[in-house]
């Protein structure tokens, strides 16, 4: 088995395909002893990976604060410290609690240690060095990082704000904005990166960033932003029913303007009804059906 460090510092294990010089020059029992070292050392890999998985999940599921939730997650890093993703855990779980000093020292472990990881996470990596002030680094990993990573778009903005790049900043925000237009109005879930990252004049620049595309799509016609959230969500090349994870979805129709203003009268009536009377079982499914089939908390709130 050997070992490579490529240009992202992400550690990449190869393994030795056995052939038959390889046999011939072993020996036939030297060659045996190979191939159950060889199977030996995976399945424990994959063994480990699978406990430090379920430790983690087990942390998060049965803490019941934070700093719990941060003294266990230290437990499985001890346990398993080739677990890249159990001490990003741990660093986001400090941001949690606006302790950057603690988030900041266990980015810096991830910087100085990924060589020991099992799996390096490119996305976690470039966001640790973009914490550890390395913004060319973080820049250089986030660009080339294949990890399908739903905020990874957003900390390469980040990371080309911090590096002096302001219009690649803008650029890179609006080509993540442009994946998923519901992400216009979640600036509140990042509000402890941003102040944690930037000062406070590069914050207000992501602020008005932010503002320009919430408030872009705040004042559309309603029905014009819901066929802009159908065509993301459901119209797409080569993508169907199969490609959702429940097995009994079906992709709805797209509704007519008609049939639109309808429901959405159907459902504020519920909304109403929801907050503050007494639905009924029925009502309240009806109400669910309603609010995902219309968009409704991305387009009424």
């Amino acid at each position: 088995m050997k070992s490579f460090a490529s240009e992202v510092n992400c550690r990449i294990m190869v393994y030795e395909k056995p052939t038959a010089i390889l046999a011939w020059l072993l020996g036939g029992e030297a060659f045996r002893e190979l191939l159950r070292a060889q199977h030996h050392t995976r399945h424990t890999q994959m063994d480990r990976d699978a406990q430090s998985d379920a430790a983690r999940r087990n942390a998060w599921e049965t803490a019941t604060s934070v700093t719990e939730r941060i003294d266990k997650l230290t437990q499985v890093a001890t346990e398993y410290p080739e677990s890249m993703i159990t001490f990003t855990d741990i660093a986001a779980s400090y941001l949690a609690m606006d302790d950057l000093d603690n988030a900041r020292r266990t980015y810096q472990h991830i910087v100085d240690h990924q060589r020991q990881f099992a799996l390096i996470w490119a996305n976690e990596l470039g966001k640790a060095y973009l914490f550890t002030n390395d913004y060319g680094k973080a820049i250089a990993t986030l660009e080339q990082s294949e990890v399908i990573s739903y905020d990874q778009g957003l900390f390469l903005a980040f990371a080309y704000l911090k590096h002096g790049e302001q219009q690649q900043c803008a650029t890179q925000f609006q080509r993540w904005i442009a994946e998923d237009l519901t992400r216009a109005f979640a600036q509140y879930t990042y509000d402890k990166y941003i102040k944690a990252l930037f000062t406070e004049a590069e914050a207000q620049y992501i602020d008005n960033l932010w503002t320009t595309y919430a408030e872009q799509y705040t004042n559309m016609e309603p029905y014009q932003l819901y066929c802009a959230l159908y065509k993301q969500y459901y119209v797409k090349p080569g993508f169907d029913a199969d490609d959702f994870d429940d097995e009994d979805f079906e992709i709805p129709p797209k509704l007519s303007k008609a049939t639109f203003e309808t429901l959405t009268a159907e459902y504020l009536a519920l909304d109403r009804q929801v907050m503050f009377g007494h639905p009924d079982d029925a009502a309240y499914e009806r109400y669910g059906a309603l609010r995902d089939l219309l968009f409704a908390e991305t387009i009424f709130g």
